[in-house]
């Protein structure tokens, strides 16, 4: 089986808060809006970020139950270090600082409002000898 599309979901106690965080930092655009469940999305983008409503009946019980997200969500951007100072600047707190790592990554982690974790990332040239050491051509 193959999916035809994919989606993630948010699970919160404030869905209208969480959905302006990620309008106003990733630029996604509210496709539903029926207050306890919002989804959100970049253009015509094959997938979506879905935001309900915590203890919604179509949110399982053990799901609502829990406060701590352990999920982490990966955005590519054209300029992490633009998107960081955005954050900064508006107080949300970074959990780490932009890096560039050998593998061709620069990004950082950083929370949505409700804790979920998001891997801000921009894709960059990967070091030369990392490149060479670890995807050899033949």
């Amino acid at each position: 089986m193959q999916p035809a599309a994919f989606g993630a979901t948010v699970v919160t106690d404030r869905p209208a808060e969480v959905a302006a965080f990620y309008q106003q930092y990733f630029d996604l655009q509210i496709a539903i809006d029926l207050g306890w469940f919002i989804t959100v999305r970049r253009g015509e983008a094959d997938w979506e970020l879905a935001i309900c409503q915590r203890g919604h009946t179509t949110v399982p019980a053990a799901v609502s139950a829990l406060t701590e997200s352990t999920n982490v969500f990966g955005f590519v951007v054209d300029d992490a270090d633009k998107v960081a100072a955005a954050l900064t600047e508006a107080g949300v707190p970074l959990e780490t600082q932009p890096v560039t790592e050998v593998f061709g990554q620069r990004h950082f982690f950083v929370r949505d409002p409700e804790g979920s974790w998001l891997d801000v990332i921009q894709l960059v040239a990967p070091d030369p000898d990392w490149l060479a050491a670890n995807l050899p051509t033949t």
